[in-house]
């Protein structure tokens, strides 16, 4: 299984392009922070950059709503390109290619976050264009009666 879900924010406005037949893509990375314990006790932390890319509508979506520093969620699998570089020589690339992508939303009073929005599905006759769209389209959807 190549599942990827990944926690962080924005290192800078994601760039949208359009492949030669008109399908958006988006890159951007994301900064994750995490934390470990050296042997003599003390406490580090270490940031980690996550290469992104979204295709299509949902390319379109993070093009729209999403800026530098923007904490966000994703979702995707693991994926590592290569291409011939101007010099000749073959470089590899490892990126994120997101299915789902998230932001948590701030509860006012304290700040934590309380619940997600977000858009999903890569592919354009599935794609949610906006955070409104992310789940049932109303709350009796999921009432079970």
């Amino acid at each position: 299984m190549n599942s990827v879900q990944v926690l962080g924010n924005l290192t800078r406005d994601p760039q949208i392009r359009a492949t030669k037949t008109g399908r958006a893509v988006a890159s951007f990375s994301i900064a994750v922070n995490r934390s470990y314990t050296t042997p003599q006790g003390e406490t580090r932390e270490l940031t980690d950059f996550i290469n992104v890319v979204a295709w299509g509508g949902l390319a379109e979506s993070v093009g729209n709503q999403l800026k530098k520093g923007t904490r966000v969620f994703v979702e995707g699998r693991y994926s590592t390109r290569s291409y011939e570089a101007q010099d000749g020589s073959r470089r590899y690339v490892t990126e994120v290619v997101a299915n789902l992508i998230a932001i948590p939303l701030r509860n006012t009073s304290g700040g934590h976050p309380v619940a997600s929005a977000g858009f999903a599905d890569s592919e354009p006759s599935q794609t949610r264009g906006n955070f409104d769209q992310f789940g049932p389209s109303s709350p009796d959807e999921q009432i079970p009666f």
